[in-house]
């Protein structure tokens, strides 16, 4: 039932293509699983939106230390190209969030470094993955070519590229997780398409209705007549008591072994796309195996095995290419708040607050500013509770 025949489809490279025409009936004809046909999957959709969304939210800023002391660099032209609105099209969001689609899809996420003549940096213009082409030239030199309707063809400098890969082959560019692991998309595929046809069918008749005695010509016409009347009463009411000649014996079905096979092979499929992502199952919303107590850890884990190794793909990228050399010597860089993710409850804050504040290693006005709230005056100093204060010598009598 799920046998297919695997082979590349160019269409389905390009994120420009519709969905709806990759999920047609099509590629089913040749067993094509490309990027576009994974991600007519759920399970994909959904671990693909989670680390978008989770990385989209959280807070990134420009930031510089001189001489020991951490600011925010404001006044980079940085700041706000990566803090609100890299280019016209895209809020900072929504260029992250379409960044981490372009890599769970497709392996790699591309954005120009557009720049001044005079090297100052302009805008982040976002590219698809279609668009872009890494070529080595005559001369040994790579570059990438990239062709759409705004830069008609163009090559452009490494320096000047914005790419986040994901695991590759190679160091130049990145592999996308589903060709990585076609043959677990393709029987999610295949599973998804066999549940279709099995209800556009109609679906496997949950009763069957016979009759203890044979019946003549007459007698069938009137059977088919009693039941299109029930069967007609059913619709109008749900609730409706289903009446049938006394010569009629009405026999439920059970679901039967191959369906049930079905039902636990595409709950074993998310299971397992979930884990090609690194995603915890309960945040697609698969709450089989949850509990309260090990939702928290998960969350936990899903912020340090998950986004971690992403944020720091992403801060190295941008460290190196939007930041000259000059500016990175300057103490220049760029860095992801996690506290948007791992943000706890207001009683779980309070607690951590109160004890940085008790032990002194948190003044209250940093908990004010963590908590947008304005600072206010005599809340700068760092305290420390009675029971922690260093012990006092003891008087030596003479």
């Amino acid at each position: 039932m799920f046998e297919m025949l695997f082979r590349s489809a160019p269409s389905g490279e390009n994120p420009a293509v519709p969905l709806s025409e990759l999920a047609s009936d099509s590629w089913l004809c040749t067993g094509a699983v490309s990027e576009n046909t994974a991600l007519t999957l759920s399970a994909v959709y959904a671990c693909i939106g989670v680390l978008g969304r989770s990385m989209g939210q959280l807070p990134l800023h420009v930031m510089r230390k001189v001489d020991g002391e951490v600011v925010r660099a404001t006044d980079h032209p940085a700041y706000y190209l990566l803090h609100d609105e890299p280019n016209q099209w895209q809020t900072s969001y929504s260029w992250r969030e379409t960044s981490m689609f372009h890599l769970g899809g497709w392996g790699n996420s591309y954005s120009y470094i557009k720049r001044s003549r005079k090297g100052e940096i302009r805008s982040l213009e976002f590219l698809k993955p279609i668009e872009v082409a890494l070529m080595k030239s005559n001369s040994g030199r790579y570059v990438y070519r990239v062709t759409n309707d705004e830069l008609g063809q163009a090559g452009i400098s490494p320096f000047d590229m914005l790419h986040i890969k994901a695991i590759g082959a190679d160091s130049k560019i990145g592999k996308s997780p589903i060709t990585q692991c076609r043959e677990s998309f393709a029987l999610g595929l295949a599973a998804q398409n066999y549940g279709n046809q099995f209800f556009a069918g109609g679906g496997r008749p949950t009763a069957i209705v016979s009759a203890k005695s044979a019946l003549n010509k007459d007698s069938w016409g009137i059977l088919k007549d009693a039941w299109k009347s029930a069967k007609n009463a059913l619709k109008r009411d749900d609730n409706t008591t289903l009446l049938l000649p006394t010569e009629l014996e009405y026999k439920s079905l059970t679901i039967p072994p191959e369906d049930a096979q079905f039902l636990d092979t595409r709950k074993f499929n998310r299971s397992e796309i979930a884990g090609i992502y690194n995603v915890p199952a309960h945040m697609i919303n698969d709450l089989e195996k949850a509990t309260f107590s090990n939702i928290s850890e998960q969350a936990i884990q899903f912020v340090r095995h998950t986004m971690t190794p992403w944020i720091v793909n992403y801060e190295q990228e941008i460290n190196r290419k939007v930041f000259t050399e000059a500016e990175r010597k300057a103490g220049y860089y760029v860095k992801f708040n996690l506290n948007g993710l791992l943000r706890g409850t207001a009683k779980e804050r309070a607690e951590f607050y109160t004890k940085g504040i008790r032990d002194g290693w948190m003044s209250r006005n940093e908990v004010r500013a963590l908590e947008e709230m304005n600072r206010v005056d005599g809340l700068d100093d760092f305290i420390l509770s009675a029971d922690l204060q260093p012990k006092q010598p003891e008087a030596v009598n003479e």
